[in-house]
């Protein structure tokens, strides 16, 4: 994999992965506080399981209504971000309007040019389009390139869905956001998420080698910490993830995630989920961090 942040942001990010290795915390806000001040300022409630709010989530701006909300998502590697994704449209079927990633590798059995991928014929002409400028994002993995295209969000921008959902790497948010300030309207807000495991680091590191055999693991766990490193400065909710078995977990979380872009939304048919367990009305005005994420844990 060839990374897409700087030598300087790679040296960083494995300083990051040090102190984890070392301290080993769950890969939680209140827990990674401890070694990224930033996260401190991130915090759970009782009806929003599995989301952690921002305080720029709680500014003005985000008190008003849309016509449309862009869904950047982003996550550490194997957090399970297309778990999650793949769960919303099973509850709630066109509900987003995806874009679509470029690749220059051929099409697999039964992908489709425009659904699954743009493809490209070969790594010449995908080169050529990102001296172009045509990408806002793309990565390099083995042979072939991957990246979102401009066009790719300009079609998912004139589409009828009330959400656009692109996954994205972080390292390109803050391009992508200057891209979309410049062509979105006004009613159109930008919403930036990113997901962590809920799992110690080092059950995560051995998760992670296990899940990406084909991939450099310490220039993947560099870009991780460097991923770690920003996501309280760049994301407005971080997710965390409960990688179980029994899918409830999951269930919940996409349940809440839509939940709370229905708060954003100026649209009357968009989908909403009743909570699915009984508010303890001890813990509901709580700001017990732990008593919170162990009800959370016990449902």
């Amino acid at each position: 994999m060839k990374s897409n942040i700087s030598k300087k942001d790679i040296e960083s990010g494995k300083n990051i992965i040090e102190l984890l290795q070392q301290k080993n915390p769950k890969l939680l806000p209140h827990q990674l506080k401890e070694i990224i001040s930033g996260y401190k300022k991130f915090s759970v409630s009782l009806e929003k399981f599995g989301i952690w709010i921002s305080p720029k989530a709680r500014s003005k701006k985000f008190r008003q209504k849309y016509s449309k909300v862009i869904l950047l998502f982003s996550g550490v590697t194997a957090g399970g971000k297309d778990a999650i994704r793949e769960e919303i449209e099973t509850l709630a079927p066109n509900l987003f309007k995806k874009t679509v990633t470029s690749t220059s590798r051929p099409p697999r059995e039964g992908e489709i040019e425009g659904k699954d991928y743009f493809f490209f014929e070969s790594s010449k002409l995908f080169r050529l389009s990102i001296k172009n400028q045509e990408f806002l994002e793309y990565i390099k993995r083995g042979e072939h390139f991957y990246g979102l295209p401009k066009k790719s969000l300009d079609e998912a921008l004139t589409s009828d869905s009330p959400v656009v959902y692109s996954q994205i790497e972080m390292s390109g948010w803050s391009k992508t956001e200057k891209y979309l300030n410049t062509i979105s309207q006004s009613q159109t807000l930008i919403l930036k998420v990113f997901v962590l495991p809920d799992m110690n680091f080092s059950d995560y590191q051995k998760w992670l080698t296990e899940k990406r055999t084909n991939e450099d693991i310490d220039i993947r766990l560099a870009k991780t910490g460097w991923e770690i490193k920003k996501a309280p400065k760049k994301a407005d909710f971080i997710v965390t993830n409960r990688i179980r078995e029994d899918k409830k977990f999951l269930n919940l979380t996409a349940k809440a995630i839509i939940n709370q872009i229905a708060e954003f939304l100026d649209h009357p048919s968009f989908p909403t989920f009743p909570p699915e367990f009984t508010i303890n009305e001890k813990l509901k005005k709580s700001k017990d961090t732990e008593a919170i994420l162990s009800f959370h844990n016990s449902i």
